[in-house]
């Protein structure tokens, strides 16, 4: 399902199996009871994480969408912080201040610029480092000698403060182009003045504190991207480093490498390398296809997780506990070196959810980017609790964008990506593709003549007229260019399911084994199907010549005149059969029809004229809710004023809203981070 689809009534599966649990309670944001909760599904990326020296029980972690989370509780519960927004962004590293614990730094890339950001309240607010705002981060570090000298691995270079971060300067050659995109820095564990920094193209080092630096790749291979340089605390001369052809270790402070080759597949590109502090001859190695360990310092090795890690994290007061920053999975914890790993996921979410839908009492949704594959998640508390399908077979390497299902036979599932569509006959475990067989009407009957009269035995007698066959529709398989989202209902006993595609909005009586093309005055393709709040048959589609409306389950249609193009309707709100209201989000702001959309006006009461994502009726006569770039507004009387309706939780990013039951008053919204969220009471308070 698209984003489009989110709008509509939802159905589907009954009974899933599910074998693994994402989340626990509900975790809110220090809220209040009426405001938006973060709900999960919790986990997907985590990118960074890092450790309070001080006080290791406090952790922070960092993600995709300029997300960053702390917890302290060494893990069991994280909240979000107000990070500041940019585009397209990746928190890629995280440090506390070694000689205060409310000192925070965060650096992040993104597609605007990317920065450096530090705290002095624990990550309540943040501001920008003035010196390094430009240009994306990829990299912090401290000296372990000296805690006041702060490293910053940048896109512009190596930059250095020596008073906790007071001031910074460069202190790489800006004329050195090997040295201008920054992958990690290090700090000798004894001499603060000898740093190691990696890049794309090899690693360098310094003795003077940045004064000269020096390539140091002998025995690596060529142009390799260096991600990681570790440097033995005990024996500085010993170091390890990581870099997408593989692992190297040096015992000359990178004066001459070794590739360390008892790991599969010794090119394996590794993201982070890091020593046990227990001892220098246990290494773990976290690479894309997932987290290694050699108890030997890398003459063998062997796995503990097929999920890629990305940092990893040792707590200074316990041995054995590590934690890990986890690609699709979130944050891993172990208490016994990486044998075991455990999930601490309660309150950190980093997913955009692609569709969600409902199926009786559960709730479904689908994470189109799930590593090979598309996740599936399901709950059973409206929401509060989910977890994800593990056992899915025949979507290997297949990504969904739509999941739809039957009001009534909740084990079938529908689900689509943009080309092809899948079905699923046991609640979402097992699935195969699904053809597309269309039913073509047949030719319309030619008239009957009538019987000619003969003459028999002197008297005029009609002849029999010659029996006629029954035209015999066709059903022809075809391919869809764009399937846009899947929808369902119900119309009494009959389950209905639709696809918006290029071909049009098909329509289909039997769990999608056929469809029919509905007739909306031949328009060419169908990109969204909206539905009355009661599921009375009331349904306006967006096409791509404009908005079409049906009051019959999309039996007949009948143009809708709307004074905007089609393609800037975000969604249209239908309250249900008795009501002529009507409400468009649009790209321009909120319109609304008081007389079932013979006429429209713009909407000004209270919203801004800017886009408006989604917009829904509540149970309650007359009112809606609005999404304006992540604002939440409401209206009590069909949209004729709105009201901004106030929120705790920092920056969110509301794609679309959800009202799947009607009786509950429970309003979600799907972010394009934060997975799901939700808010209860139809009123504001």
């Amino acid at each position: 399902m698209s984003r489009k689809m989110i709008q509509s009534r939802f159905r589907p599966l009954g009974f899933l199996l599910v074998l693994f649990t994402i989340s626990f309670a509900a975790w809110a944001f220090s809220t209040p009871a009426d405001d938006w909760k973060i709900s999960g599904p919790f986990g997907g990326t985590a990118r960074s994480i890092a450790i309070d020296p001080q006080r290791p029980d406090v952790l922070l972690a960092g993600g995709m969408n300029s997300l960053v989370f702390r917890s302290h509780d060494a893990g069991e519960n994280w909240e979000l912080l107000n990070f500041p927004k940019r585009n397209l962004s990746e928190v890629t590293s995280l440090l506390v201040d070694p000689t205060d614990s409310n000192h925070y730094f965060a650096g992040m890339i993104s597609a605007e610029d990317g920065g450096l950001f530090e705290s002095h309240d624990e990550g309540r607010s943040w501001s920008s480092v003035k010196a390094i705002s430009k240009f994306g981060v990829r990299a912090l570090a401290s000296a372990p000698s000296l805690p006041t000298q702060l490293l910053a691995g940048t896109l512009q270079g190596v930059w250095m403060s020596e008073n906790s971060g007071k001031d910074w300067k460069r202190i790489s050659e800006p004329d050195n182009l090997e040295m201008q995109g920054i992958t990690v820095v290090t700090v000798d564990s004894k001499d603060p003045k000898t740093i190691y920094a990696g890049t794309s193209h090899l690693p360098w080092k310094t003795t003077d504190g940045g004064k000269t630096w020096q390539s140091i790749h002998t025995g690596m291979i060529d142009d390799s991207d260096v991600f990681s340089i570790f440097v033995d605390p005990a024996n500085p001369n010993e170091i390890l480093a990581s870099a997408c052809s593989g692992i190297y270790a040096s015992a000359t402070r990178g004066e001459q490498w070794k590739k360390l080759l008892g790991i599969p597949n010794t090119s394996r590109r590794t993201h982070v390398i890091r020593e046990d502090p227990s001892g220098p001859d246990i290494i773990y190695a976290g690479t894309t296809t997932g987290l290694f360990k050699s108890s030997n310092r890398g003459q063998t090795w062997k796995t503990l997780s097929d999920t890629q890690a990305n940092h990893i994290v040792f707590d200074p007061s316990k041995p054995g506990r590590m934690y890990l920053a986890m690609e699709y999975e979130g944050i891993g914890k172990s208490e016994n070196g990486g044998e075991g790993i455990q999930m601490i996921n309660r309150g950190f979410v980093d997913r955009s959810i692609s569709a969600v839908t409902r199926a009786g009492d559960k709730l479904v949704a689908i994470e189109t980017q799930e590593g090979d594959t598309s996740g599936i998640f399901t709950s059973n508390d409206r929401g509060e609790n989910w977890a994800r399908l593990k056992d899915v077979h025949g979507l290997g390497g297949v990504h969904l964008k739509a999941i739809t299902g039957l009001p009534v036979k909740s084990g079938i599932l529908i689900a689509a990506t943009p080309h092809r569509m899948f079905k699923s006959m046991d609640g979402g475990n097992l699935w195969k593709p699904l053809p597309v067989r269309v039913i073509e009407p047949p030719p319309p009957t030619p008239a009957r003549p009538p019987a000619a009269t003969v003459r028999r035995g002197g008297k005029a007698v009609a002849s029999r007229a010659r029996a006629s066959r029954k035209p015999v529709p066709k059903i022809r398989e075809v391919s869809l260019n764009e399937i846009s989202a899947l929808y369902s209902t119900k119309n009494g006993s009959q389950e209905l399911v639709f696809v918006a595609s290029d071909l049009g909005l098909l329509r289909s009586t039997d769990a999608g084994e056929h469809w029919t093309v509905t007739k909306l005055n031949a328009a060419p393709s169908v990109s969204a199907l909206f539905q009355a709040a009661d599921e009375s048959g009331y349904m306006v589609a967006r096409s791509s010549v404009g908005l079409f409306v049906s009051k019959d389950f999309g039996e007949n249609w009948n143009e809708l005149r709307f004074p905007l193009p089609a393609s800037d309707v975000n969604e249209v709100a239908i309250p249900n059969s008795q009501s002529q209201s009507l409400l468009a989000a649009t790209r321009v702001g909120l319109y609304s029809s008081t007389d079932g959309g013979a006429t429209w006006y713009a909407n000004l009461g209270g919203i801004p004229a800017s886009t408006v994502t989604s917009v829904v009726f509540t149970s309650q006569e007359g009112t809606a809710y609005a999404v304006e770039y992540g604002r939440l507004f409401q209206t009590s009387n069909s949209g004729a004023g709105w009201k901004e309706v106030p929120t705790q939780l920092p920056s969110l990013r509301i794609r679309r809203l959800w009202l799947p039951d009607l009786a509950s008053g429970r309003l979600y919204g799907i972010t394009s981070d934060l997975g799901i969220i939700f808010r209860d009471g139809t009123q504001i308070r």
